[in-house]
């Protein structure tokens, strides 16, 4: 009787496998298979769109504390904190995503039919099935995996390679622009020169960001945080590039050094530095003073815009055009306080630049410890040294006692030209500087009052002859040895005119920028 049971059982369960769980397991398998692969790419879908709650985003955070790959560069600090380009950091973190979620459905599609398979052993045929359906999902499911993986590897591929193309021209333009137009950010207040500024993001930061500095982008360059746009960590879209991000509402241009905000236009616009150095009482806040009043009316006469960027120089220019009015003199360098910079902005058709004009002490200037400290010495192309002709032996001994009011009016600088002259060009050659690849404009100052002695070069090309009959050959002769290009001139520091300050500043002008004429 027992074999009779078995005997029917079995035949039972063949008849189910043959008629119920084959086809059965068959259409599952093919439907399974069709829903595993459409549950990794409807998984990969819902990534994609950013409503996968449980995917981990790479965020902007991760960002600043160095998380992504790749070396920062030292003048940069740290990366920036904004998002990065999604096939830079976020692909990867979006496939593992797929592929755990897609991971954690198939193993509760084998683990749910467990409990009832072991509950009822005697129903097996019927979970032939299940089974089939199970490995189906799985296949299904594992395929898709693999072609999610494959088409991201596929496009990331492809956006690196177009992406970093993309990035090397425009990185190029940036450097190419710079290049032409002789554009860097100058910063007045610790003189420092940068390549690329530091940006201050305008957007909706809150005050701890502002505080900790991570509002500002220092490298906004394309690359790994974007190749066109970046998002910022405040939300705000900004344009990648120096040439974008300076003519956008959105970013104020600070300096990466000390963090002062930069004038409009840093790093895109030329910029000429014109450091003036030399003895106390030479006549450089003079010379300063006449080229920058100068350059102005010259600016406006040629038909150019002309501005000055800030406040300070804006008040500085109507002291110095009233002083130049009524004949005064500026007050001397304070030898206590930092260095006067004056920037004037010279626009003409489609060419801008700043013009930086740099004053220190004359006490500082020839004291070794501190012109240590003048960084902008180090920066500038040109430089423009003043001679006080009343400072010059044979000047002194012949005419000072038949001219004692003239000499008084000249208040003549009492330390020795050449040593003056050597104590700053010695300091930029300790700091690296190559000044054969520099210019100077050597500048005899106070023609006006060397005229009424009768003691002065005739024209201002007989300025070198001056100096060698004078008892300065050795000081001509290091100047034109010590630089590239060397032109001498005889100025008046209260004449606006060329014969005044804008005579040198004007050639150091055409010879980085272009000519006012």
């Amino acid at each position: 009787m027992p074999y009779i049971w078995l005997f029917t059982y079995v035949a039972a369960c063949v008849v189910c496998l043959v008629f119920v769980s084959a086809p059965l397991a068959i259409v599952g398998f093919g439907a399974a298979l069709v829903g595993g692969l459409a549950l990794a790419l409807g998984l990969a879908g819902v990534v994609l769109l950013g409503r996968a709650s449980w995917a981990r985003v790479r965020t902007p955070e991760q960002v600043r504390r160095g998380i992504l790959l790749g070396r920062v560069a030292p003048a940069f600090v740290r990366r920036d904190r904004a998002w990065p380009q999604y096939f830079a950091a976020q692909v990867l973190l979006d496939v593992r995503a797929v592929a755990e979620r897609a991971l954690a459905i198939t193993r509760r599609v084998w683990t749910r039919p467990l409990p009832w398979a072991r509950a009822n052993p005697v129903w097996w045929p019927l979970y032939v099935p299940v089974v089939a359906v199970q490995l189906g999902v799985s296949l299904g499911a594992a395929a898709g995996v693999l072609g999610v993986a494959l088409v991201a590897a596929g496009v990331t591929a492809a956006a690196w390679l177009v992406g970093g193309a993309v990035v090397r021209l425009l990185r190029g333009v940036d450097a190419g622009w710079q290049a032409v137009r002789r554009s860097r950010a100058s910063c007045r207040h610790c003189y420092e020169l940068a390549v690329v500024p530091a940006y201050r993001c305008l957007g909706p930061h809150p005050t701890e960001d502002r505080l900790a500095g991570d509002d500002l982008h220092r490298d906004l360059r394309p690359g790994l945080l974007g190749v066109l746009w970046r998002r910022c960590g405040c939300g705000w879209l900004l344009p990648t590039t120096v040439l974008r991000a300076a003519s956008s509402r959105r970013l104020e241009a600070h300096c990466p050094s000390c963090g002062e905000a930069l004038l409009p236009g840093a790093g895109v616009v030329t910029d000429v530095r014109m450091p003036v150095f030399g003895p106390a009482s030479a006549g450089k806040t003079q010379l300063i003073m006449s080229a920058l009043v100068g350059l102005h009316q010259r600016g406006e006469d040629a038909g150019g815009e002309v501005s000055l960027p800030d406040e300070r120089d804006r008040q500085r220019h109507e002291m110095y055009t009233r002083l130049m009015r009524d004949g005064g003199s500026p007050a001397k360098t304070d030898a206590g306080g930092p260095p006067v910079a004056v920037t004037l902005r010279l626009a003409l058709r489609s060419r801008v630049v700043l013009v930086h004009l740099f004053d220190a002490a004359g006490e500082n200037l020839v004291d070794r410890e501190q012109n240590a400290r003048l960084a902008y010495l180090d920066h500038a192309r040109s430089l423009i040294y003043v001679l006080d002709p009343f400072s010059v032996r044979r000047v002194r001994d012949g005419y000072a006692e038949g001219a004692p009011d003239v000499f008084a009016a000249a208040n003549p600088a009492t330390h020795d030209p050449e040593d003056a002259y050597n104590a700053t060009v010695q300091r930029l050659q300790d700091y690296g500087v190559r000044t054969r690849r520099r210019r100077l404009a050597f500048v005899v100052s106070k023609a006006d009052l060397l005229g009424k002695l009768s003691a002065g070069p005739v024209e201002p090309d007989g300025v070198r002859a001056w100096l060698v009959d004078n008892g300065l050959g050795n000081l001509v002769l290091a100047a034109e040895r010590d630089f590239g290009e060397v032109r001498f001139f005889l100025v008046s520091g209260r004449c606006p005119g060329r014969e005044g300050g804008s005579g040198p500043a004007s050639w150091i002008l055409a010879r980085e920028w272009g000519s006012l004429d």
